[in-house]
């Protein structure tokens, strides 16, 4: 009597949890029971009751989604509706508490579902080698931002640090932060600045803050791409000789691209700034490729590139370093 019981009440918690499932009807006629957990730049994120990873669906491939449960939707004119969502004839309607019953929507006109607030990327790599040389080495690097219609937050930190036969060899770090302010869909301002340690550079501290504008050319899932010129207050305290503290202009881009869906993305992101009185030049170049693994794990591959055409006397005016590790994707909405 009581494995009927419990069988009969297994089997109703299954059929409830299956009724409140979100429906997901693709163009080629499937049908999909899950959890939506958002669409953006194209791309429709699942999660399926019998699928231990996260499915991702190209949202053209999509006729039509349904769920009982509330979904934000946000459209191309950056109309917000929240409601329960019911799918008719290839379109939607949003039953919404406080307008009401919404017209049937084309998914054309969807820009995002439960769309991510918040998100960024931890990235960790380092090396060992024993024997004839012993060798260690590490880097962290991270990037978090914000981004709402008009405004865009970013913070980014990268630590970088080794040794050989217990001598240290490298050791610096940056840290900057950064706001846009969009005056239309690809145009923006911004403010920014930036704080960077190099002992083996002979930079004690430069800081750089400043005022410019952005053009954002793309910005899909496919390709991402924007530029930016402005000017800097440009600060340097140096462990040997002279200080320095002037003008400069700043130039920055940056481009992400997914080479192959959901495999590989290639990126690229630099900063630059250049002193008129002395004709100096400094630039910081990011750039790599990484390869998914699982779910939002992914292989890392950099090379970072530091130029400066006015070192220290002693000191190279260029450094490289190559990094090897993993990187983890993260969002919130």
């Amino acid at each position: 009597m009581i494995r009927h019981l419990t069988c009969s009440f297994l089997f109703l918690s299954l059929a409830a949890a299956t009724a409140r499932a979100d429906e997901i009807r693709l163009k080629n006629g499937d049908r999909l029971n899950g959890e939506i957990i958002r669409m953006e730049k194209d791309r429709l994120t699942v999660k399926l009751p019998y699928a231990d990873d996260k499915v991702r669906i190209d949202w053209k491939q999509v006729e039509c989604i349904a769920s009982e449960r509330d979904l934000t939707v946000e459209l191309s004119d950056y109309e917000v509706l929240v409601g329960p969502v019911t799918c008719t004839d290839g379109a939607i309607q949003i039953k919404s508490s406080r307008a009401g019953t919404s017209n049937p929507i084309s998914l054309k006109e969807l820009r995002t579902v439960n769309p991510a607030t918040y998100h960024g990327f931890l990235t960790a790599g380092g090396s060992i080698a024993t024997g004839n040389t012993d060798t260690k080495a590490a880097t962290l690097s991270t990037l978090f931002q914000v981004r709402t219609k008009r405004h865009r937050f970013t913070v980014e930190a990268k630590y970088a640090y080794g040794e050989a036969d217990s001598r240290t060899t490298v050791r610096n770090s940056l840290g900057s932060l950064k706001y846009d302010f969009f005056t239309t869909d690809k145009v923006y301002t911004y403010a920014q600045t930036l704080l960077e340690k190099d002992s083996f550079a002979n930079l004690n501290l430069r800081n750089t803050e400043g005022l410019g504008a952005g053009y954002q050319f793309f910005d899909d899932r496919a390709l991402s791409l924007y530029a930016e010129a402005g000017i800097s207050y440009f600060n340097e305290d140096v462990i040997v000789g002279e200080d320095r503290q002037d003008a400069a202009g700043r130039w920055a881009a940056g481009l992400e691209w997914e080479a192959v869906p959901d495999r590989l993305k290639v990126f690229h992101r630099q900063e630059g700034y250049y002193t008129p009185s002395v004709s100096g030049v400094t630039l910081r170049a990011d750039q790599g490729v990484r390869i998914s693994l699982v779910n939002d794990i992914a292989a890392n591959l950099e090379v970072d590139y530091r130029f400066n055409s006015r070192p220290e006397a002693g000191k190279r005016n260029s450094d490289l370093l190559f990094i090897m590790g993993l990187t983890y994707q993260y969002d919130y909405w």
